[in-house]
């Protein structure tokens, strides 16, 4: 007795049309991946250019600082108004009132150091309540 050869049940056209859908599907997938991949990679350049003009702004403004204090205007605006000084055909005019000194929390109002449970005391419920 002879067999037949037997016929698979898929045929070669079968065969081709899931290769050919499998083959797209890999080059879908890694497409897509590249895709993903390229827009991340084009929001940190934009994240980095962002970063270089912010420190280009920086350098420019120290520059035109360092103009300013090496000009002649910066050394006459320190002695105006940190030395009180004036040009001679100028005026000198200083307002008279009163200053009023930072208050330091650390020292009570004689003068002495709270101690430090005090001082969290009074950070944490408030100043207003320690008087009573």
């Amino acid at each position: 007795m002879t067999k037949k050869p037997a016929h698979l049940p898929v045929s070669l056209k079968q065969v081709a049309l899931i290769a050919g859908i499998a083959a797209l599907a890999l080059f879908l997938f890694g497409y897509t991946s590249r895709l993903i991949a390229s827009s991340e990679l084009r929001t940190e350049v934009a994240l980095w250019e962002q970063e270089v003009e912010l420190e280009r702004q920086r350098v420019q403004a120290n520059q035109e600082r360092l103009a300013y204090v090496q000009s002649d205007q910066y050394v006459i605006d320190k002695a105006h108004t940190d030395l009180g000084w004036a040009f001679p055909n100028e005026v000198a005019v200083w307002v008279l009132g009163e200053e009023t000194a930072p208050v330091d929390p650390a020292l009570a109002a004689n003068g002495e150091p709270i101690p430090y449970w005090q001082q969290w005391q009074q950070r944490f419920m408030g100043a207003e309540t320690m008087g009573r």
